[in-house]
């Protein structure tokens, strides 16, 4: 079972090919989301019959939420979960085909109000974001210019990923998305200027900080997660001392699992750790910025218990 769930977590983010997507994208354009809800159903259930190591880490996650705060965990949390996740997917492709508005936004930090006024003055900046809840959401809205900064937001998202197929797959959905991605695994110093240049220039720099790279899987950082230590990226926190950008947190999460018209709550938090440091102080630092992060990470957690989209075992 350890290497099983050893060989998951460090599984790339793959897209092999578009076609499912493209297909996907033609149902958002032409089928009501209420009717796209209620197929999904279906779809999930035959997932959740069929893909076991889904639902044993979905029922891995909910038992370790459901020992934190008390609550008996049961069959239906663990369906729940692999629905939300299927949901999130149609809402990804919805938000790519410029179906999700600012309007169906509710934000609900005042820290939204600062990091409008960094972009409102032409700078930009470094948000972690993650595995819970739908992290294309801000991505979606700076490129496709509903941010409410009367500018074009150029954004930067790191990810695990190869980039030339998902630059394909978005711009199959809408031709007119413009978001760079940056291999994870191809950093070095001339891409960390590349990136300090995109935030000095009025830029956002994303990236998902709640899960280990496989490129790096002994450069981490530990720290207590819903009542167990759990690892962390050590190069995501590491380029909050680097990019010399203001760092927020951003997680977006549906507010209801069924709904007729999709509502978002979009949680943009300042990160309070002190951001100048010494090469003797920044370790210590980095795990405070870590501690902050996950600790936002757990309250929307227990809020929205079946948005959490790690399908491996996150306490290994």
């Amino acid at each position: 079972m350890a290497a099983e769930s050893e060989h998951w977590s460090r599984q790339k983010e793959v897209v092999k090919t578009n076609r499912p997507i493209a297909f996907l994208a033609f149902l958002v354009k032409y089928v009501p989301f209420p009717f796209l809800s209620f197929c999904t159903f279906f779809v999930s259930f035959f997932y959740y019959v069929c893909a076991r190591k889904a639902r044993m880490y979905c029922r891995l996650y909910q038992k370790q939420l459901g020992t934190y705060v008390g609550k008996k965990h049961t069959r239906v949390h663990t369906f729940a979960q692999i629905y939300s996740f299927s949901l999130s997917i149609v809402e990804k492709v919805s938000a790519w085909s410029e179906k999700i508005h600012l309007e169906s936004i509710e934000f609900q930090d005042d820290d939204v109000v600062d990091l409008k006024k960094v972009l409102g003055h032409g700078k930009g900046a470094y948000i972690l974001a993650s595995h819970l809840g739908n992290s294309e959401l801000l991505r979606c809205l700076a490129t496709l210019h509903e941010t409410g900064v009367d500018r074009s937001i150029p954004v930067t998202a790191i990810m695990d990923m190869d980039a030339s197929e998902f630059n394909k797959t978005v711009k199959k959905i809408n031709p007119d998305s413009a978001v760079h991605l940056v291999n994870s695994a191809d950093i070095g110093i001339e891409t960390i200027e590349e990136l300090q240049d995109s935030v000095h220039n009025g830029g956002l720099v994303v990236i998902g900080a709640d899960r280990t790279s496989p490129k790096a899987p002994d450069r981490t950082l530990s720290c207590d997660f819903l009542g167990k230590q759990a690892q962390y990226p050590y190069g995501a926190f590491l380029l909050a001392f680097l990019l010399e950008a203001p760092v927020y947190f951003v997680f977006a999460l549906r507010k209801k699992t069924v709904m007729f018209r999709p509502k978002y709550a979009m949680y943009v938090q300042k990160a309070k750790t002190p951001l100048v440091a010494t090469r003797r102080e920044r370790m210590e630092r980095m795990k405070d910025l870590c501690g902050e992060f996950v600790k936002i990470m757990q309250k929307l957690c227990i809020l929205y218990p079946y948005q959490w989209y790690n399908f491996y075992n996150y306490w290994q």
